[in-house]
């Protein structure tokens, strides 16, 4: 009786540490994706105010975006609180990279 009770309590634990280390790592990645939505919309915004000629130089902050109707006020989905206005969009060789402050 003692060795099912043992063998059930065994399996129950690896059935719990398993499900809980696959819940932690899908919930990761789904934050990792709505990140990268998040900075694809900021470059977005950024590569619009190029393109239309709204925007010089080799930087743009989003402050700027922002005071030209490009972009709202986002939040950064990790922190949930909303982007400092410091933070920038980098152009380098046509790439947009957002560098956070």
């Amino acid at each position: 009786m003692k060795n099912k009770i043992c063998l059930a309590m065994t399996v129950m634990v690896c059935l719990i540490s398993i499900t809980s280390a696959t819940i932690w790592k899908v919930n990761q990645h789904h934050l990792a994706k709505k990140i990268k939505v998040v900075e694809k919309k900021i470059t977005e915004a950024a590569f619009t105010c190029y393109t239309l000629d709204d925007c010089q130089g080799d930087t743009v902050t989003l402050d700027t975006l922002i005071a030209k109707g490009y972009l709202t006020k986002e939040i950064n989905p990790k922190t949930k609180t909303y982007y400092d206005g410091s933070s920038y969009v980098k152009i380098e060789n046509n790439d947009y990279i957002f560098i956070e402050s």
